[in-house]
């Protein structure tokens, strides 16, 4: 099929490794760059919703999923010093599937990068770890990519998954910084057995205020609790998923919040509290020049608010992977094109869409606030990446 063409993909993250997964599995040569020195995935939990699942299943990975996390039996919202119940909805497995045809589950980031780490078969020289990209041009016949370590090499084709600081973006398209969107966020894991008096039903729930938010839901089959909080501070503008912050400074902003809130807060294990400015960017016109081609955060770097940063890199790497295959082993300039053309507009959409999301979970409006989380982007996670015309 397509061991004649070469397909470099820059950043093994959840969207370079789908990619590779999906490309490999059709008989596509894959060769994955990796700045990191050990394969591996941050982060703490991660939605992944019937979007995603379709494109695991697919991949043959349902199983393990399964493994990983129940499908999510409720989710709500609630305010954010009484706790009272301002939405609340039951779903559960049949409820995801008749709805959207595949179930939602919330798992570790890690989990989840660790079975797409065993599906990939890192044959010959397919995964180059210690791989940080500092160079890449093409001509009419390949694509050259030079590293930091002092390597070289060359490709077919690149598909771009190095992220909202892509190089490959920066270097080749026309595109502006990463903007500060206004709004902080702080991560952290929590053991359950340190809160046990913290209700986990809605087993999703955010609390919402003016400004702020604060949402929490188990992982790892409940022995941890995952949890993200945000607050709209515009004089903040530090983007670092290494950065961490002292409990004394999340508690400083939330210390007046519902008990279940701050009880959390204080079990974060001293280091453990991950703080970063949410920074985003203006939608493309295009993801593609040449031989090169973005895909995830790359293309459309996602605010947390909807959920669905790596759900919609999934549905890229899907669609990119049917492309390939529907266009022929070595006619890599149809493929990019249907890829584009079958991605760019729901992608943007959704870009927008999650910033604006997160603008009503922290709206002065009452009402706004108490919206459930999927709001305005219901039908959008019945989706079908593996069926869908491309």
């Amino acid at each position: 099929m397509g061991q004649h063409l070469k397909i470099g993909i820059v950043g093994a993250g959840l969207g370079g490794m789908t990619a590779a997964i999906a490309l490999q599995q059709r008989g596509f040569s894959v060769a994955i760059y990796e700045q990191a020195a050990d394969l591996g995935e941050i982060g703490a939990g991660i939605t992944v919703g019937p979007n995603a699942a379709k494109v695991l299943s697919a991949l043959g990975l349902e199983d393990e999923m399964a493994a990983l996390a129940d499908a999510t039996p409720h989710s709500g919202i609630l305010d954010h010093k009484t706790g009272e119940r301002l939405n609340y909805t039951v779903r559960g497995a049949e409820g995801f599937i008749k709805e959207y045809g595949a179930v939602s589950r919330l798992v570790h980031r890690a989990d989840l990068h660790n079975v797409l780490e065993r599906a990939f078969k890192p044959e010959g020289d397919a995964l180059r770890l210690n791989h940080e990209l500092s160079g890449i041009a093409q001509d009419n016949d390949r694509v050259t990519l030079e590293f930091s370590n002092g390597q070289t090499d060359h490709c077919d084709v690149v598909i771009a998954c190095d992220g909202l600081k892509s190089i490959v973006r920066d270097t080749l398209f026309p595109t502006e910084p990463p903007e500060f969107t206004g709004f902080v966020a702080w991560r952290g894991l929590v053991e359950r057995s340190q809160v046990p008096n913290v209700s986990l039903d809605p087993h999703f729930c955010a609390y919402t205020a003016e400004d702020k938010m604060f949402a929490r839901y188990p992982v790892r089959h409940g022995s941890l609790i995952n949890y993200i909080a945000n607050a709209r501070k515009p004089g903040f503008d530090t983007e670092s998923w290494k950065a961490t912050a002292d409990i004394s400074e999340i508690l400083g902003e939330f210390d007046d919040w519902h008990d279940d809130v701050v009880s959390i807060m204080r079990a974060t294990p001293n280091g453990k509290c991950a703080r970063w400015a949410l920074h985003s960017r203006k939608p493309l016109k295009s993801w593609i020049t040449g031989r090169i081609a973005l895909l995830g955060d790359a293309a459309h770097p996602m605010t947390p608010f909807h959920g669905m940063g790596a759900g919609m890199a999934m549905e890229d790497a899907a669609i990119l992977a049917r492309c390939f295959e529907a266009s022929g082993a070595n006619n890599w300039k149809d493929a990019l094109q249907r890829y584009e053309q079958a991605r760019i507009g729901r992608a943007n959409k959704y870009h927008v869409a999650s910033l604006k999301r997160g603008m009503t979970y922290m709206s002065a409006d009452p009402a706004d606030r108490a919206q459930k989380p999927s709001a305005g982007m219901e039908k959008e996670a019945a989706y079908d990446a593996i069926s869908v015309p491309i």
